[in-house]
């Protein structure tokens, strides 16, 4: 039970998510210039991802203080020692994530864009964990988690091996948010009882049902049309176009969305399917083309 409750701080998508946009800001370099140190790349997705795991055993440490949080079945003893094993392993992925971060200053690879992103960093980290475990930012967590796994991530891959910002890492990042947080919305949507039961505060119980379904649909729009607008602004087309191949799967999603709207039973996990899809094959296929050229 205890290694159960451990692993149930890991949000897979989130960790998907932040582990693809790092791949595709790695594309891009590949694209522009050429990987330079193949070595600070893969210690940079392990420095992300560590740093990303250990926030989630944080916020579980907090959470498990709460007897009303403690799974099922689960008694005092229990609860310390999963709080003490929570506590190492994060401690453990700190140490090695600092470890990472010291020896890129002693090789000289922190400049000064890579440090003020890396700061960008710890400070969306910090609103994320305070957005988790209290209740003053628990509107705003979903935008600390979009730049935790889509913002942060690409650029932290192409500053590792450049020190000039590409307009294309900018237009990419921006036309994939939308998806991201229509994703996250959709979740809150599936929770939307339960957090409504127990009082949890979200951006969809602040929101309402209803909005929160037009808002979801509209960013699934605005997906596209910001990858219309960034083709239109220089983003080379024949890396792009695939993208809208999955223009069928929004409207999908957009349609499923609509029929629970009008009283039918929600297809949960085919519509959580969907958003992902809007989200993932984006960044695939793009990542494919940059990697590729």
């Amino acid at each position: 039970m205890i290694l159960k409750t451990i692993l149930s701080a890991f949000k897979p998508f989130r960790l998907i998510s932040l582990v693809a946009t790092y791949i595709l800001g790695g594309g891009l370099v590949q694209y522009v210039k050429q990987m330079r140190d193949w070595m600070d790349f893969i210690q940079g997705g392990i420095f992300l991802v560590l740093i990303a795991i250990s926030l989630d055993l944080l916020t579980l440490l907090q959470s498990l203080q709460n007897r009303k949080n403690w799974p099922e079945g689960m008694e005092l003893r229990m609860v310390k020692e999963t709080r003490f094993m929570t506590a190492v392993t994060a401690a453990t992925f700190l140490t090695v994530s600092t470890t990472i971060f010291i020896h890129w200053m002693i090789s000289g690879i922190v400049w000064q864009g890579l440090g003020f992103l890396l700061a960008a960093m710890i400070g969306f980290g910090v609103l994320y964990y305070l957005s988790r475990t209290g209740t003053s930012l628990r509107l705003f967590q979903i935008l600390f988690e979009a730049g935790i796994f889509v913002v942060i991530p690409p650029a932290v891959a192409y500053f590792l091996q450049s020190q000039d910002l590409h307009r294309l890492l900018t237009m990419a990042v921006m036309a994939l948010l939308p998806a991201f947080l229509a994703y996250r919305m959709l979740i809150y949507l599936k929770r939307f009882g339960f957090d409504q039961q127990n009082e949890n505060l979200t951006i969809v119980t602040y929101m309402g049902w209803q909005r929160s379904m037009t808002l979801h649909n509209a960013l699934i729009l605005l997906t596209y049309l910001l990858m219309a607008l960034i083709a239109l602004l220089g983003f080379p087309l024949f890396l792009l176009w695939p993208v809208f191949l999955t223009l069928p799967i929004g409207i999908l999603e957009i349609w499923l969305m609509e029929r629970v709207r009008g009283g039918k039973k929600p297809l949960w996990r085919v519509m959580q399917f969907a958003t992902a899809s809007v989200f993932l094959i984006p960044i695939y296929l793009l990542g494919f083309a940059f990697w590729i050229r």
